[in-house]
Formats: C-alpha cells, sequence, structure tokens
C-alpha cells in the first residue's frame, strides 16, 4: 500500500488492490455500466494536462462523476477533492445535512489547520505521550513564537 507519510518513496500496492484494478474495470464493462453514462474525458480538463496517467489503471476507461442534486459540487478543475471529502466526513458523522451553498476551501482548509494546532497545543500543554511505537522524528528546526505572538481561536 501506500503510505503519504513516506513522501515521494516508490509505491508498493497490495495483491488485493492489483486485482481489484483488474476485476473492477471487467466487471463495469459487462454489466453495461460505460454504455449508460457520459464519459468524463479527464485528459481535456485543463488541471490534468502534464500529469501522469495512472501507474496501476494505465490508459484504462475513466470512471464516471454522478452528480448530486441540490448538493455543494467541486469544480471539475478543482483539486480540492481533499477538502471535499473531509467536509462531507465531518457533516456525516454529526448528521448534518450537506449545505446546497458554495464550497469555501480556503475557509474550511483554515479551519481545520486551526484545530489540529490547537488539538496539538492542548496535548503538548497537557503533557500527553503518543502511544505508538514509532521513533521519534529528529527536530524540523521548527522553535515555537513567543506567547505574545500567538492568536487565541476559540
Amino acid at each position: 500500500m501506500y503510505d503519504s507519510s513516506m513522501g515521494s518513496t516508490k509505491k508498493v500496492y497490495s495483491d488485493e488492490i492489483k486485482q481489484l484494478y483488474v476485476m473492477l474495470p471487467n466487471y463495469l464493462h459487462d454489466s453495461g455500466f460505460f454504455d449508460k453514462t457520459e464519459r468524463t474525458n479527464w485528459a481535456l480538463l485543463e488541471v490534468y494536462k502534464d500529469k501522469k496517467i495512472g501507474e496501476i489503471l494505465g490508459l484504462q476507461q475513466s470512471f464516471e462523476v454522478e452528480y448530486a442534486q441540490d448538493i455543494m459540487q467541486q469544480q471539475s478543475d478543482s483539486l480540492d477533492c481533499g477538502m471535499y471529502v473531509v467536509a462531507f466526513a465531518e457533516y456525516l458523522s454529526d448528521e448534518i445535512n450537506t449545505p446546497s451553498i458554495s464550497f469555501q476551501s480556503d475557509y474550511l482548509r483554515n479551519r481545520y489547520a486551526t484545530r489540529l494546532w490547537k488539538y496539538g497545543m492542548d496535548k503538548a500543554k497537557a503533557g500527553y505521550v503518543s502511544d505508538n511505537d514509532d521513533p521519534t522524528r529528529p527536530n524540523s528546526g521548527y522553535t515555537t513564537p513567543a506567547e505574545d505572538g500567538l492568536i487565541n481561536v476559540e
């Protein structure tokens, strides 16, 4: 499996993933899925130009996007999919209806970053230590700013 924390190291895919990448397109083709839908040509979208085709799938039929009505949607040339996933996960876990207003990715990115920073600061002040067995990482050279330079966000 690919571990995003490992940076740009070589990706290794499990046998299950390799089997799925063969099985799923075949199933979709045999079931007539591609005949019933209009395809999105990802290569023609400006944001995907000059990008490599997926290493596993290669030149396969692309998956289709089903558009829901009255729900905020990511623009096809936007790379904010991570923010959408996080926002929808939050809506689902809190059992909140997804809004139909426009998606403010910059606001949400700052909101989540602030919440993570506050969580980390609270954890550090309380003296919590992680229970995992990972080796400690070397110091990054980052120094904590003086308390008078911090903004309290609540």
